[in-house]
């Protein structure tokens, strides 16, 4: 499981008295070597879960081989997004009182990658039996579970020959770009992250709707950015082509959407920029219902 530790202050006090205590590398240097171990043929070309370029902050603390992972520096890393390690199926998506909202994603040749914490239901951005990519948003950084008050995504390499389903016994040493990332208590305080292979623009699903709003996205077939949710932003020039609302089971619609208010009054989305503009000010209203119809009255 993973816990926020004042290992930083605890370690800066003990680096005074010229102490370690075992608690792994106080210099600089020490603290972000990388292990340069090869990964087992046939391990995929796993690579950090993060957007392109970014810099990240791995700490195995006392879980090793796996990782408790923040943004350099740790300055907050909560609702940043997270994508697939490597192309796969997801495998599992569930929650848990220790690892919070979780997924599995298998990889093939028995490799699966592990994420827990994450910051929404697990199937929010993914289903069970979907398709992934190191484009593929499937989360974000979270604190479900018991994460405690720090927000950080734990994550695992595992391998099992057969089977959907994986558990921490099934762990291995994690490889980022073909570089081995493990040891008991270490850190590397800035690695970047080189999943760049595709484009990491979300690729649309009509569950990524936040749960509660109304969405429409920028292109035919409900495709492309959301350009409306539930709050009204008068500069968008996008029109409505395919929208959805979800009030946790996403319903699709096109062209009119009428919205019931649990606080009483509705509100009629119209198509289009033009003609309505398809927006409206949420105001601190709760959505109760959505009917899909004809004209706006």
């Amino acid at each position: 499981m993973s816990y926020a530790r004042p290992r930083a202050a605890l370690l800066a006090f003990l680096t005074a008295l010229g102490l370690t205590l075992g608690l792994g590398a106080t210099s600089a240097g020490a603290a972000t070597e990388a292990v340069t171990a090869a990964p087992p043929a046939g391990k995929p070309a796993f690579q950090l879960p993060f957007a392109c370029g970014t810099k990240w902050q791995l700490d195995t603390w006392g879980h090793d081989p796996a990782l408790d992972i923040v943004k350099e520096g740790n300055p907050g890393s909560d609702g940043l997004p997270v994508y697939a390690s490597a192309p796969g199926t997801v495998s599992a998506a569930y929650g848990n009182s220790g690892s919070g909202n979780t997924l599995q994603i298998s990889h093939g040749n028995g490799w699966f990658t592990a994420y827990y914490h994450l910051q929404e239901a697990p199937d929010a951005y993914v289903k069970v039996g979907g398709q992934v990519t190191g484009a593929t948003q499937i989360g974000r950084v979270g604190k479900s579970g018991a994460a405690g008050d720090w927000a950080h995504l734990h994550y695992e390499q595992r391998y099992l020959a057969s089977g959907t389903f994986t558990d921490e016994t099934h762990r291995r040493p994690v490889h980022f770009g073909g570089v081995e990332y493990s040891g008991a208590g270490r850190q590397w305080a800035s690695v970047t992250s080189g999943n760049c292979a595709q484009p990491q623009t979300a690729p649309y699903q009509p569950w990524n709707c936040p749960n509660g709003s109304v969405c429409f996205y920028s292109e035919t077939g409900g495709r492309g950015t959301v350009c409306k949710t539930d709050r009204n932003v008068p500069a968008s020039t996008c029109g409505l082509r395919t929208s959805f609302f979800n009030n946790g089971n996403p319903e699709a619609g096109s062209d009119h959407v009428y919205v019931s208010f649990a606080e009483g009054g509705t509100s009629c989305l119209h198509h289009g920029w033009a003609d309505g503009r398809g927006d409206f000010a949420a105001g601190g209203r709760t959505i109760r219902s959505v009917t899909w119809g004809g004209e706006c009255s």
